[in-house]
């Protein structure tokens, strides 16, 4: 039905009256909506006195953890030198070959055999440098021993020579200066002396230089990255 001059459209009543509502609530939408939501839990808790119960924690994982659930592999026998406090023997390489080893407790390791030591006796050799690094045999464990033993066998007996030397000079001083006969030769020798130091200075060379020593430290704690482990050695009682 179409309305007439000066009648108003039907259609036009309808939108005059939803923009007039359109602020008002509408009861029956409010209703609707209280009978879809769901109760709040903090209301119910609150007012009925029942506990929720409290949520689930995942355990934590770290290599702590981890560590057990090697077990019937090599990483659970070196599980079972943490637990037992087991010493180990640890080899350690280089690029080139073996270059010490070291006598310790293992405190902590994971699956890439990053091991965490306390309480080390390290035996390792100096690095290598210039062209002995290519000249020189490869390391082995018997040759790293060998050369600590026959460099300590070296050093005790320079220190008794040196304690013989110094008992026979102070012996020969004792003896020249009761001779009278000294007293004259000394200022005739003082001259040359001076001239012929001077020329052994000179004609002197550099002392040979050992690379390759080999050294004993003891470490309190020790960090070793897995790529360097090249054998693991439980140190039976």
């Amino acid at each position: 039905m179409k309305g007439g001059r000066g009648r108003a459209k039907p259609e036009n009543v309808e939108k005059r009256l939803r923009k007039a509502q359109k602020g008002k609530a509408d009861p029956e939408r409010i209703e609707r909506l209280k009978r879809l939501m769901v109760n709040n839990p903090v209301e119910e808790e609150e007012g009925s006195g029942v506990k929720r119960a409290p949520r689930r924690r995942k355990a934590a994982k770290n290599v702590l953890t981890r560590m057990p659930l090697h077990t019937g592999s090599p990483l659970g026998e070196l599980n079972r030198c943490v637990q037992e406090k087991i010493r180990v023997k640890v080899h350690i390489r280089t690029f080139k070959g073996l270059r010490g080893v070291c006598s310790g407790f293992v405190v902590a390791f994971d699956k890439f055999w990053n091991l965490a030591m306390v309480d080390v006796d390290e035996t390792y050799r100096e690095p290598l440098l210039g062209q002995a690094l290519y000249h020189e045999k490869a390391l082995t464990v018997t040759r790293l021993f060998e050369k600590l033993k026959v460099q300590e066998t070296v050093a005790l007996s320079a220190v008794e020579k040196s304690e013989l030397h110094s008992s026979s000079s102070h012996l020969t001083d004792q003896t020249r200066r009761t001779d009278p006969k000294h007293t004259q030769e000394r200022s005739e020798h003082s001259e040359q002396d001076k001239t012929t130091l001077k020329v052994t200075q000179k004609s002197e060379t550099k002392p040979k230089v050992e690379y390759g020593r080999v050294h004993t430290r003891h470490v309190n704690q020790l960090f070793i990255r897995g790529e360097n482990v090249l054998l693991v050695n439980i140190q039976q009682d």
